[in-house]
């Protein structure tokens, strides 16, 4: 692949990476905030459980930290590699894209698990057709986007790393032979 909807690569990587980048550290802004709020929100969820529930505010303080760690500590993650990606893409430097190639292979494994599931359960449950539907297909557009996304950026990591191999035969070949010994000796 050597372009993505008309644009270069390098170009793909930017964009992308420069996206991730805003998204992950808005979610990480917003992730923080929810992290001081929450008592108020542990009270919301408190308040929408059913009478006679098993869950008590200690054990949904719990869930609730434990999900906004994870989602922070993720999101974290997405912003360091999101800013690797970028400073790669511009500097050419094809090692600094994995760090982003490997979290969105993570998250399109988890993203295809969740597909499948929700395949299963409005197969086999009773999901009203009108909900199944739209759900599946923003899940499967979304699942294909990214791993199109994955592709590209992938092929700009293989494009670069061509790259750089190419260079560094060149640089490493001698360019003008050595006149300066000669290959016997006079006596």
């Amino acid at each position: 692949m050597n372009k993505l909807c008309g644009l270069r690569l390098a170009t793909v990587g930017m964009v992308v990476g420069w996206l991730n980048l805003v998204g992950g550290l808005l979610s990480t802004i917003l992730l923080s905030i929810a992290l001081t709020r929450v008592d108020d929100i542990v009270a919301a969820i408190y308040k929408s459980i059913v009478p006679g529930s098993d869950l008590d505010p200690v054990d949904i303080r719990l869930i609730v930290l434990i999900a906004i760690s994870v989602y922070l500590t993720t999101s974290l993650a997405n912003v360091i590699s999101s800013m690797l990606l970028i400073i790669g893409t511009v500097r050419e430097r094809h090692l600094l894209l994995a760090p982003w190639l490997i979290n969105a292979y993570i998250f399109i494994f988890f993203n295809a698990v969740n597909f499948a599931y929700m395949m299963f359960v409005s197969v086999f449950k009773d999901v009203p057709v009108n909900v199944a539907i739209p759900t599946l297909l923003y899940t499967g557009i979304s699942l294909v986007i990214q791993i199109v996304i994955w592709n590209a950026i992938y092929s700009l990591y293989k494009q670069i790393r061509a790259n750089r191999d190419q260079q560094q035969r060149l640089l490493a070949a001698p360019t003008m032979p050595d006149y300066t010994r000669l290959p016997y000796e006079f006596k």
